[in-house]
């Protein structure tokens, strides 16, 4: 065989994957378990990801924003910034082959759709993850506060910020965004507060939502008293225009 083809066969295997943003409605739905959630959290703090990746809480934060706070674009935009990728579609070292770029694929929108189903019950059985950052920075933030920064990194990709439908929603977001600096113990009354309170926002913020972010069209929930008031409302602003 001759060099050049030696050569020409060896870079075809060395080539990396094509590795392209996924189709969320191509991807099989599965319960997303206590182990899948665990798994995460345990890669997010490994290190070799980029610096600024998120902690399992800044993600959960930023995906629940995805969701309340639906920002209209594709997966090749939201996905990047989990990674701390800030233009384009690269994807890094960490996951650049097959089997751990579709695994973690996998895990982010199992917990994406886990968190829907749970904002979308009635009512809400969602409670935030409030954690100490894990990514072993020099400044680790403390509980609660990179939840709060992953929720305001997801508005940050609409170009509407915090101009939000109705003053309640506007409230709601702030209430959330003032603990992008607040500090407190991870256990006590204090904790508890902050629990209820971006809980609160958060149910607030599912009541007024006119889509699901990245998941597309609401479930038809037309059946529900909060739908059924929303619908209304909406249908009487619509004759005033």
């Amino acid at each position: 065989m001759l060099p050049k083809e030696l050569k020409r066969r060896y870079l075809a295997k060395a080539a990396p994957p094509l590795l392209l943003p996924p189709n969320l409605c191509a991807l099989e739905s599965r319960p997303f378990t206590p182990q899948d959630s665990q798994t995460l959290r345990t890669w997010l703090a490994e290190p070799g990801w980029p610096r600024g990746t998120m902690d399992i809480a800044m993600l959960e934060g930023y995906l629940v924003a995805l969701l309340v706070w639906p920002v209209g674009i594709s997966s090749g935009a939201w996905l990047p910034p989990i990674w701390a990728e800030k233009s384009g579609w690269r994807v890094p070292a960490k996951i650049a082959s097959r089997e751990a770029f579709d695994k973690f694929i996998e895990l982010v929108v199992g917990l994406l759709r886990d968190l829907d189903s749970r904002l979308a019950d009635s009512p809400a059985v969602f409670v935030p993850t409030l954690l100490p950052d894990e990514r072993g920075r020099r400044w680790p933030r403390k509980t609660g506060v990179s939840w709060a920064h992953g929720f305001l990194r997801a508005l940050q990709l609409s170009a509407q910020g915090l101009q939000g439908p109705s003053d309640t929603a506007r409230s709601a977001v702030t209430s959330i965004a003032r603990y992008g600096s607040f500090e407190v113990a991870s256990t006590g009354a204090e904790f508890e507060v902050v629990v209820a309170n971006l809980t609160s926002a958060v149910v607030t913020l599912v009541s007024e939502r006119p889509s699901r972010g990245p998941l597309g069209a609401l479930k038809d929930t037309s059946d529900s008293p909060n739908f059924a008031s929303l619908a209304a409302a909406r249908r009487l602003l619509r004759r005033r225009d």
